[in-house]
């Protein structure tokens, strides 16, 4: 497949999907991962407690967030293992990075009125980078690496955009048979390059924690009521001329939900299981953490409206940048239709927003 600079027809824009601005206040549901999540690192955390307190006061220990959005939803977690941490070894520094590729502005603002920020001797650093990337400033360095609700979005930089084009569909996990594996296997490729390049960064006994957003078999994949949502919008809009046939096929999520077993798949690869060792793997569910505040109150209309509206300003706030990127210039103010044809959809039938991840802690060797 030729590539952009290969082909000079191809003059759509690349794919960047962004969190949105509010994404830290329509996240709940990313945020209660940490529930999940912090009984592992913890147990992690005891288990070197001996080389923990031999650490020299001279080497910060290194905590990495990869797909961190503004920092907010990793805070508490990121709190309580310096606090771990520094139970075993009090006069300890640390050195926080904060990976994404949304600007820093959102993160600085979180940063200066953080409880981390006035912790002492700890620094952090946001670099605007993919993790599809080296980050020669941890080689050999990074202790803990931690993602959450991140790593199913694919590399769109060594594609063309044409690659993640369907005339009716908008995901990946909407597709089926061999629509659907193009994007398995690059999905697959990517996990390994992300792998493999946190591995040279890693320190020996040193860890990366995943919570992978993943498929469990038949609609059971993060959201999925919001993604199929936006489908039937997008195609409706084309039908009343709205949008054009070629906006409908260019209107795409370029991220995939993978199952447990594609992802063990690739942690069985043996270039993989050279570097790291597989300690826990574990199917979890995340549930919706707005639907079950309103389940009960659902015969209310204004109960269902303020629903719809968390529920379509989570899904907006994840989805918008890669909606616009299909979106022509002069139809970018068409936007605003699809989210509010989105929130009238959630209020006519409800349907909640779990979160599918496979919780995983991979070991370096």
């Amino acid at each position: 497949m030729k590539n952009q600079t290969e082909n000079g027809a191809d003059k759509q824009p690349r794919f960047m999907p962004t969190m949105g601005q509010d994404y830290a206040g329509t996240s709940e549901t990313a945020r209660n991962v940490n529930s999940s999540v912090g009984p592992l690192i913890e147990a992690y955390i005891e288990s070197i407690a001996p080389q923990i307190s031999r650490m020299s006061l001279e080497t910060p220990f290194v905590i990495a967030d990869f797909g961190t959005n503004d920092g907010i939803n990793s805070s508490p977690l990121m709190a309580a293992i310096i606090a771990h941490v520094r139970s075993l070894n009090p006069s300890l520094k640390f050195r926080l990075f904060y990976y994404d590729i949304s600007t820093r502005d959102n993160f600085d603002k979180f940063w200066q009125g953080s409880q981390l920020a006035q912790t002492p001797k700890v620094a952090a650093e946001f670099i605007q980078r993919s993790y599809y990337e080296y980050y020669p400033e941890l080689t050999g360095k990074l202790n803990i690496g931690y993602s959450s609700t991140s790593l199913h979005w694919m590399n769109t930089k060594d594609v063309s955009p044409s690659f993640f084009q369907h005339p009716g569909n908008i995901q990946p996990n909407e597709l089926s048979g061999t629509e659907r594996n193009k994007f398995v296997e690059k999905w697959k490729t990517d996990w390994a390059d992300f792998l493999l390049k946190r591995s040279d960064e890693v320190v020996t006994g040193g860890a990366l924690f995943m919570m992978n957003l993943a498929c469990f078999g038949n609609d059971e994949w993060p959201a999925s009521a919001g993604y199929n949502y936006i489908r039937d919008i997008c195609n409706e809009m084309c039908a009343e001329k709205l949008i054009s046939p070629e906006e409908l096929r260019d209107i795409f999520v370029p991220d995939y939900f993978a199952t447990p077993r594609e992802m063990q798949s690739v942690i069985a690869e043996p270039e993989i299981t050279h570097r790291f060792r597989l300690e826990h793997f574990e199917p979890v569910t995340v549930p919706c953490a707005y639907f079950p505040q309103f389940q009960d109150r659902l015969k209310d209309p204004g109960a269902r409206e303020e629903l719809a509206s968390k529920l379509a300003h989570e899904v907006r706030a994840w989805s918008e940048s890669s909606i616009k990127t299909g979106l022509s210039t002069a139809h970018k103010e068409k936007i605003d239709e699809i989210y509010n044809r989105l929130q009238r959809k959630f209020c006519q039938i409800p349907k909640p927003l779990p979160f599918q991840y496979c919780m995983i802690e991979l070991r370096k060797i």
